[in-house]
């Protein structure tokens, strides 16, 4: 297969404050056969959601420093970006019944295997 007849990867948004974990999440990602388009906050996350119409899965942290609001921009994805897979990473333990529709939670430590796995399910 050519270049020109591969089809084009999918596109994650991946949502990480701390840069060496957003290393191995674009590692993941990439891994996975996708391609990572990177944010540092919530709010920069919601700009390139508001600019781009080509993200497919938000793989975000919702852990990171300084803010509460990792489930409420979970909640906004899938309210304000129906389309979008959600995959959540997050030391709390989450009750089922608050995780968004389609979204896949996964507890830290997290298993490389599993990240990429649920990456993969969400692209197709």
């Amino acid at each position: 297969m050519t270049p020109s007849q591969r089809p084009n990867p999918s596109l994650v948004l991946i949502v990480e404050d701390d840069p060496i974990l957003m290393m191995n999440l674009v590692g993941y990602v990439e891994e996975a056969g996708c391609e990572a388009v990177e944010a540092t906050s919530v709010s920069e996350a919601i700009c390139i959601l508001e600019e781009r119409t080509d993200i497919r899965t938000v793989f975000t942290d919702l852990d990171m420093r300084g803010s509460t609001a990792g489930m409420k921009f979970a909640l906004a994805i899938r309210d304000r970006w129906p389309p979008i897979e959600l995959l959540m990473i997050s030391s709390q333990p989450w009750d089922k019944a608050q995780i968004p529709a389609r979204g896949i939670m996964l507890g830290k430590p997290f298993d490389r295997r599993m990240i990429i796995a649920a990456i993969q399910t969400l692209a197709a």
